[in-house]
């Protein structure tokens, strides 16, 4: 019985992964997997698809074109990346159960990389995926609820919301904690951080700004809540000292970040009754000039003036993922997987792309996107099948599909010269 014991506590520790940092816990590399079934279908002759336009136009990136990512504005832009993506390892983890209802991100910093795993433990990885630190500030009993983890930076520190309704700041060198709290609501909301203060939006559709020294709350910004809602995280970005945010009903309001104050506030559903925004899921909101983007699944995409918040432009298209702006482009991927180019200024549609239509019909279901990145040829987009669609961006064709799981994949990062994706089990790289 002693022996059981003693090997049972070592299969425990083993599998929890050593707080030892210098320990490895990613996978041995090993070739990605075609998707052999639906490569077949692909490869059949093409059927045309009623819902494309100007489908063989080339469009090309321009040459002289700057990387130029700005996560405060939620522009992923593109990435210098090219590679065949022939390689994957994971990073493992017990599963989280609720994973699927919420879209947690990997955060990047510099040379280091920090997610959690299915007890709330936040990780810190090196540029070689090394574990620098693993830290974990919860109860036993909090533990057990799995709580979903979204992480904000800022000098020394990492600011955490959690979906169970905690607070707190570590400090990202040693992962020690300054400080914790309990809030009102759960959290299920991007972070951002200005100076001194952090704001992140609450599930009572409330724009928190706290203090990162003490995690006082200096200010909030109330609006319109629904007693219905979908799980989508919300969104915000921030630009010369004024934060512009979404909720749950699908307002943007634009607000002062030193005292709260609304700038204004523009609503993009006109008819907002009891429950019927419980479906209703909004892409992020994105910016790289005078415009926020944001799109929705009730067939919406608008062009929203930054200073005024008057609408210039809005067109019936369907997707709450991520756009991608792009020089002069404005990139989407609809909820069917109709790849979109657009003119950002005008909205007016260049090219759209059926990716999916040599899919069977009654499989297309099992490849609803989830997330995308547009790199120096390709466009790498995610599944929640656990596919990677590798997509030519020149002519809009689906060049492979890689399978790295069966369950969903959350949307690409790109860090050094690798792909990261999380999933409700482990993080994988791909190279």
């Amino acid at each position: 019985m002693i022996k059981i014991y003693f090997y049972l506590i070592i299969f425990l520790f083993l599998i929890d992964c050593s707080l030892n940092p210098n320990s490895k816990f990613w996978t041995k590399e090993k070739k990605i997997l075609v998707d052999k079934n639906s490569t077949t279908v692909l490869l059949n002759k093409e059927k045309q698809s009623l819902r494309e336009f100007n489908q063989n136009f080339k469009i090309s990136l321009p040459k002289n074109l700057k990387v130029d990512t700005n996560q405060q504005l939620n522009n992923d832009g593109f990435i210098n990346f090219d590679a065949n993506l022939d390689k994957m390892s994971k990073y493992n983890f017990r599963t989280i159960t609720s994973f699927s209802n919420y879209e947690p991100e990997i955060l990047i910093d510099k040379n280091h990389l920090f997610y959690f795993d299915s007890n709330g433990s936040i990780i810190k990885f090196d540029n070689n995926s090394n574990i620098v630190w693993k830290q974990n500030h919860y109860s036993k009993q909090d533990r057990k609820l799995q709580p979903i983890l979204f992480l904000g930076k800022s000098g020394e520190d990492l600011f955490v919301a959690d979906s169970i309704a905690n607070y707190y700041v570590i400090n990202k060198n040693t992962g020690e904690l300054r400080w914790k709290k309990k809030h009102s609501s759960s959290f299920n909301s991007q972070i951002k951080i200005f100076e001194n203060k952090a704001l992140v939006i609450d599930m009572e559709n409330q724009l928190r700004c706290f203090s990162l020294e003490t995690g006082e709350l200096i200010w909030s910004v109330k609006t319109q809540k629904s007693l219905l809602r979908s799980q989508k995280k919300q969104s915000l970005i921030l630009k010369d000292e004024k934060a512009y945010f979404s909720n749950s009903i699908g307002d943007v309001t634009a607000v002062n970040i030193s005292n709260g104050k609304i700038i204004w506030q523009t609503p993009t559903q006109s008819n907002v009754l009891f429950g019927n925004t419980f479906f209703l899921k909004l892409s992020d909101i994105v910016s790289d000039s005078d415009s926020i983007f944001v799109s929705n699944n009730n067939n919406q995409f608008f062009s929203i003036d930054l200073l005024t918040g008057v609408i210039n432009w809005k067109q019936d298209l369907n997707s709450e993922l991520r756009p991608a702006l792009i020089g002069d482009y404005l990139v989407t991927i609809s909820d069917k997987g109709l790849l979109i180019i657009l003119n950002k200024e005008t909205g007016q549609i260049i090219r759209i792309n059926d990716l999916f239509k040599n899919i069977k019909e009654k499989r297309k279901k099992n490849y609803q996107p989830t997330g995308f990145l547009v790199g120096k040829f390709n466009i790498y987009l995610s599944t929640i099948n656990g596919r990677i669609l590798v997509i030519n961006f020149k002519e809009g064709k689906i060049e492979k599909m890689l399978k790295l799981d069966n369950n969903k994949l959350q949307r690409p990062i790109y860090f050094n010269k690798s792909l990261y994706i999380a999933k409700d089990n482990s993080i994988i790289r791909l190279n």
